[in-house]
């Protein structure tokens, strides 16, 4: 259960903007920001810190349309400790951090559209816990439409999911299973791309 939130309409491109919304984002890290790489105009940071921890930056990457050449978003995910195993970042209680950084305008109905495509792709054949759906459409009816600069952070524990969507407060939605689904839909089975996956689990440089 993936929002790939793959928006397709074309603007410009606002790297000040990009900064700002990281940094409203990201919250109370402690020292000035120390940026781990620069991807598309996005800057990564080196650490996101969340309930009194700081995660480290476990891998990042570019989702794209390849045949057309269009950059949807740069995702980030930071973790405990560092691991190139899906199944132990997906088996961990958290928490777990997974941040997109769209490069692309979106209407809320292409948001909504993308969530609902990444629960068919990794909900096939009965794969996700039924009793999550009304929380999984809360969920989808939260997201807002995005544009070059925002952010989604989707923080997972196996307690329950919180979101926060261009540095506004975090909500929270449904209970463990849903937010596991939602990390598997990056680095699962049927994550956006083979690519990203790959980036995102530190196997492969973007």
């Amino acid at each position: 259960m993936m929002p790939s939130a793959t928006p397709v309409q074309n603007l410009p491109r606002r790297q000040f903007m990009m900064a700002a919304g990281v940094a409203s984002l990201l919250g109370p890290i402690v020292g000035s920001p120390v940026w781990a790489a620069e991807l598309a105009g996005v800057h990564i940071p080196d650490t996101y810190s969340i309930d009194g921890r700081t995660l480290v930056l476990n891998g990042y990457g570019l989702r794209s349309l390849t045949f057309l050449r269009i950059k949807l978003y740069v995702a980030a995910l930071y973790v405990p400790v560092k691991t190139y195993d899906p199944a132990a970042i997906l088996a961990s209680p958290g928490p777990v951090v997974v941040v997109v950084h769209y490069l692309r305008n979106g209407t809320k109905e292409q948001v909504e559209s993308r969530f609902r495509e990444g629960a068919e792709e990794n909900c096939g054949n009965g794969g996700c816990d039924m009793s999550q759906q009304a929380e999984f459409e809360r969920l989808v009816a939260a997201a807002p439409p995005v544009a070059p600069g925002d952010t989604t952070a989707f923080v997972i524990t196996d307690k329950n999911l919180r979101v926060s969507f261009s540095g506004r407060p975090m909500q929270t939605f449904g209970r463990g299973p849903l937010a596991k689904l939602m990390l598997a839909g990056f680095i699962g089975p049927h994550p956006p791309t083979v690519d990203l996956k790959a980036n995102l689990l530190g196997l492969e440089k973007p």
